[in-house]
């Protein structure tokens, strides 16, 4: 018998809770299955599920992309001077 290489996953959510989450979804472009996979699919690249660090590390991509996006540091101290201005 062979393993399937997918799986189908359901569970209950309270309605308010849903509708919540869809709507910011929504707002997105994004549908709530696609929205989960994406997650799934971060969680597993970067090995952390915590929301802001996904967040951090994709805005620092974009950044890499893009150099004119953000502001670029190449030493620390200045940096810092910075930051606590």
């Amino acid at each position: 018998m062979a393993v399937s290489k997918t799986v189908t996953c359901s569970f209950t959510l309270d309605r308010e809770t849903y509708d919540a989450f869809k709507s910011i979804v929504v707002k997105n472009h994004e549908n709530v299955k696609g929205n989960l996979i994406r997650y799934m699919k971060d969680v597993i690249q970067f090995e952390t599920s915590n929301a802001a660090t996904l967040a951090a590390i994709k805005e620092v991509e974009e950044m890499k992309k893009n150099p004119s996006v953000g502001k670029s540091y190449s030493d620390v101290d200045r940096m810092m001077e910075d930051l606590l201005a």
